[in-house]
């Protein structure tokens, strides 16, 4: 049975042919069949032109995610190709002894919506599109083949999910282990428990990060801010900090938080930990002023109608970080906001540091490592940006 076709208007196709941008807006459509969400349609021109296949919704301000731009239908060896092809790419980056990293990371890898993170033998997925959502179960069952992982759980929320008519979903998809589970990572053990932990269990995108305070820590006095479960605080110490003053809000990231620095044999004193709103306590007179801060925020910004209120936030926490930074220290800051650019976020620090009276250089940009890459025909989805900013 041949597949339903989604013909593009002339314009929206051309743009399609020449950058093969992976989104197409309803607008951007010629015909609105009625079909179920996330059902595999063939993409054409108005001349009837194949442009590729996708995967429609009906009713999503997004109706059409582009999976292939080729005139092949995909079936299971075209998923299986581009698992196996995610595979050895992350393999070719970051070697046989890294094993935490994500496997696909959404569009960029042409899986639109699904994320997979692998945690040695067991993996964890997240799912926010329709399309992704029908294949999931055959999917797992090819990640757990292509990695020789035992198990594959499922933690998909969120509002990019309630937008395509999903509900929240929770459970192992292939197999089961008992949870949480512990991780090496650099040299850590952690507890990683994708059933309450953020995203699937672990950030990590921060893997770099991590490393590039642990090597600038000796003899320094640090504030962790948002420290969740500890992945700044740790690097650290074990990089020779004198002292780590680690805050967060989350009862279970401070009891995490706990339970790490115990593990890994820095419970040592030269530690406290403050549980606290950090949005609120930034706001309180520093008692004393600290050589590296570190300011790592949840999203901010859910969608672009919230992007210019999180930048006026994300401005206003430089402001009330910066009086906590020594003079000749540094603000490590972060915005995982996807809707917020990098120079929209790197201005919007200037305008905060200004405000501030502190002369901002900026010494270091980064995002996540190369387990994350970004495709360039999709910019949007380049969400983790860092700024290191010295202060004089």
């Amino acid at each position: 049975m041949s597949q339903p076709t989604v013909t593009l208007k002339g314009k929206r196709a051309t743009i399609m042919a020449r950058y093969q941008h992976p989104w197409v807006f309803s607008m951007g459509i010629e015909n609105k069949p009625r079909l179920a969400p996330g059902t595999l349609t063939r993409v054409v021109d108005p001349d009837k032109k194949p442009l590729g296949w996708g995967f429609y919704h009906p009713k999503g301000a997004i109706a059409l995610r582009m999976i292939s731009f080729s005139e092949e239908e995909p079936g299971p060896d075209f998923w299986q190709a581009r698992i196996a092809g995610a595979f050895q790419m992350r393999r070719n980056l970051l070697g046989p002894d890294r094993h935490n990293y994500r496997l696909l990371n959404g569009e960029h890898d042409g899986f639109p919506g699904l994320t997979a993170d692998v945690y040695g033998d067991l993996i964890c997925i997240q799912v926010s599109t329709a399309g992704m959502d029908l294949l999931k179960p055959e999917l797992a069952a090819m990640l757990v083949q292509q990695t020789g992982a035992t198990a594959v759980y499922e933690r998909s929320e969120g509002p990019a999910r309630e937008q395509e008519g999903l509900k929240p979903t929770r459970g192992f998809l292939y197999g089961s282990r008992e949870l949480p589970v512990t991780i090496q990572e650099r040299g850590f053990q952690w507890t990683m428990d994708p059933e309450e932990g953020h995203k699937t269990g672990f950030y990590l995108d921060q893997h770099d990060q991590h490393a590039w305070v642990e090597a600038r820590a000796a003899g320094k006095e640090v504030l962790d801010l948002c420290c969740y479960v500890g992945g700044f605080t740790l690097a650290a110490l074990r990089g020779g900090a004198d002292h780590v003053r680690s805050v967060d809000v989350s009862p279970r990231a401070v009891a995490a938080l706990a339970d790490h620095l115990a593990r890994n044999g820095l419970h040592d004193g030269r530690q406290e930990t403050v549980k606290a709103d950090v949005f609120t306590w930034l706001k309180q007179k520093p008692d004393r002023q600290f050589d590296m801060v570190i300011l790592d925020p949840p999203a901010l910004a859910k969608s672009i109608k919230t992007a210019k209120n999180a930048l006026k936030a994300y401005s206003r926490l430089q402001t009330h970080a910066a009086r906590w930074v020594k003079p000749g220290g540094i603000l490590f800051t972060f915005s995982c906001s996807g809707v917020v650019t990098l120079s929209e976020f790197q201005q919007s620090c200037f305008l905060g540091l200004r405000l501030a009276e502190r002369e901002p250089m900026l010494i270091h940009r980064c995002g996540p490592g190369p387990d994350h890459p970004v495709n360039l025909r999709f910019p949007e989805g380049e969400y983790l940006k860092g700024l290191a900013v010295y202060l004089p």
